[in-house]
């Protein structure tokens, strides 16, 4: 055993729980906040004074400025603040604002670590370029991939083959619009811009809701983790410790957008967040988020995404987002919206392909999709990523599966398989580019085998965590066997999968491409257009959608009363609904 493998046999590990885990019985549907937060849309003519002007005349508080956009979100001081609002003749319309999240439930079940030991020491530092010491390493903790490295999703991207052109420079610039980036940590710190980072959430409504527990929201601080992951993923540094990231020499640029104590961020704070970042002159944006709306019921809240698209796309900014997690069809259509024609609508399924994956013992209600507009990822303009693993592991015949299990899991022939569209991802005509996200072990949801499916060495996707954000410290799980968050000299790390973990991906390949051409800088339409044409197109896909009649209780005997809780294993989706264009190829992206 070499030196680096007996140092990572002694990693400390740290209480977590994973990103995406699962909210039985939620729906990712866009909900009205709880805060009393109004979004309001003025006509052209209407001047920022003159908005803020209606809004207090109306008896409202202004809380965020949206005026680039036509709009300001306000407190409502009473239940006839809308409707006074409306009156006004300067107003074209207003509607509850929208709390959206990351992407919806994940199916596995809790990711968590365990306590326990010293931090290892590392040793001399490694050259100062990637890959850093982690990325090649061929098991942690006793497992091995199939890749035998455990950032192996930089393997499927062909990244290394990109960073013999270019790691990245400074002037590609990536906004990270999330839970906020924890610029002071090991491996972003070289490469986060700490004066242009900061916070789209309004503190004083938190606090003023939530008392001391909405502090935590009141910094550019990430207390969560998830976006401090994210950026980690696309940029961090190589700096001979840890991993590194897709394009280590680029800039961060954080947007706190999503709230801890809330559980998620308004439409209008994420908006804003983009606003800023355009004016900021960043050449990409990475949103890890999403939920859905109802066409009709939620057009107001559509068309405000579609105009902070627009207004970033005509800055020249390109902008990424998460496919979704609940493995439902979404399709590219044309439609009409609040009265305007749109072109590229990402719409779910209205079929049996719009039903997300059910736990067994959930209610066929909650899990209901079908028609819904995906948000952001399915904005016209922006760019939707889906997930793809590693590959098919272990095999049906293990004797750590239990005799319900072996008959939900894969044929052995399947075993082995590389880049299968996850589980999880959302697919369908609306897909633009796959990207590694990770997947457990069997790439079915973890209640169909149990404490066998894992998601560390390499099976998940390795980036950075703050080892005191809520991703590390809810006790909800101290399994080793469902393994997420570890420490290493202070520094915390975690396996996590999701579109939250694809989309970054894509986002570095991304970054790599505008530092080689510079040509491409300020034209979204051009990057998307290379990196489809330098897409790697062998994979062959045997993931199908959820199965509605599959109704074989989970492999710890729960019930499934409604059927879609496991894959359907003999239909595979076609290759353009599962990866859109293929996989992100860097190598091909930042040739001559």
């Amino acid at each position: 055993m070499d030196t680096r493998a007996r140092w990572m046999k002694r990693f400390a590990l740290i209480l977590g729980l994973a990103a995406l885990a699962p909210l039985v019985g939620a729906a990712p549907k866009s909900q009205d906040n709880s805060l009393g937060v109004v979004v309001v849309r003025f006509k052209a003519q209407a001047s920022a004074d003159q908005m803020r002007g209606a809004i207090a005349q109306a008896g409202g508080e202004v809380v965020t400025d949206l005026s680039k956009l036509g709009r300001m979100s306000a407190k409502a001081s009473d239940d006839g603040f809308t409707a006074r609002i409306k009156s006004n003749p300067l107003v074209a319309g207003a509607f509850t604002d929208k709390v959206f999240g990351h992407p919806g439930a994940d199916v596995s079940g809790n990711d968590a670590g365990v306590t326990g030991g010293n931090d290892p020491q590392l040793g001399n530092p490694g050259p100062n370029g990637p890959p850093d010491p982690w990325h090649n390493l061929a098991s942690f903790l006793g497992e091995t991939n199939p890749e035998g490295i455990l950032q192996w999703d930089d393997n499927r991207m062909n990244v290394p083959a990109a960073w013999a052109v270019t790691t990245g420079n400074r002037s590609v610039r990536v906004a990270v619009i999330d839970s906020g980036v924890q610029g002071s940590h090991k491996e972003l710190l070289a490469n986060y811009d700490n004066q242009a980072s900061t916070n789209t959430i309004p503190c004083n409504l938190l606090t003023r809701q939530f008392g001391p527990l909405g502090k935590k929201d009141c910094s550019s601080e990430d207390t969560e983790g998830h976006g401090t992951w994210v950026a980690s993923r696309i940029a961090g540094a190589a700096n001979g410790f840890a991993s590194n990231g897709v394009a280590p020499n680029v800039q961060i640029v954080g947007y706190k957008a999503l709230s801890t104590t809330l559980g998620g961020g308004l439409t209008s704070w994420i908006t804003d967040a983009m606003v800023q970042a355009c004016d900021a002159n960043v050449d990409l944006i990475n949103m890890s988020l999403g939920g859905y709306d109802v066409a009709g019921a939620d057009d107001e809240d559509y068309l405000l995404w579609v105009d902070a698209v627009n207004y970033c796309r005509a800055k020249g900014t390109a902008i990424f987002a998460s496919a979704g997690n609940e493995h439902v069809r979404v399709h590219k259509v044309n439609m009409l919206i609040g009265g305007r024609s749109l072109v590229g609508v990402g719409r779910v399924d209205a079929g049996l392909e719009g039903i997300q994956s059910i736990i067994p013992g959930d209610t066929l209600a909650n899990n209901d999709l079908r028609g819904l507009l995906l948000t952001p990822g399915g904005v016209p303009g922006v760019i939707m990523v889906s997930a793809t693993g590693n590959a098919i592991g272990g095999s049906a015949s293990s004797n750590a599966i239990n005799a319900n299990a072996k008959a939900l899991v894969w044929p052995d022939s399947q075993f082995g398989l590389r880049d299968q569209l996850t589980y999880y991802s959302n697919y369908g005509s609306r897909v633009d580019i796959a990207a590694p996200g990770g997947a457990r072990k069997f790439n079915i949801p973890r209640y169909d085998v149990g404490d066998a499916d894992i998601l560390y060495g390499g099976w998940g996707s390795l980036g950075a965590l703050d080892p005191s954000g809520e991703i590390c410290t809810d006790p909800a799980s101290a399994s080793l066997l469902t393994f997420a968050c570890f420490k290493v000299q202070g520094s915390g790390f975690g396996w996590l999968q999701g579109t939250s973990m694809s989309s970054p991906n894509a986002t570095g390949v991304a970054a790599l491409t505008l530092a080689a051409h510079p040509n491409l800088q300020g034209n979204p339409d051009s990057l998307l257009a290379r990196l489809k044409a330098t897409a790697r197109t062998s994979m062959v896909n045997a993931m199908g959608p959820n199965d509605p009649v599959n109704s074989a209780p989970s492999a710890a005997g729960v019930p499934c009363t409604t059927g879609w809780c496991h894959v359907d294993r003999n239909n595979p989706i076609a290759f353009s609904d599962a990866y859109g264009a293929g996989m992100v190829n860097a190598g091909a992206a930042v040739a001559p």
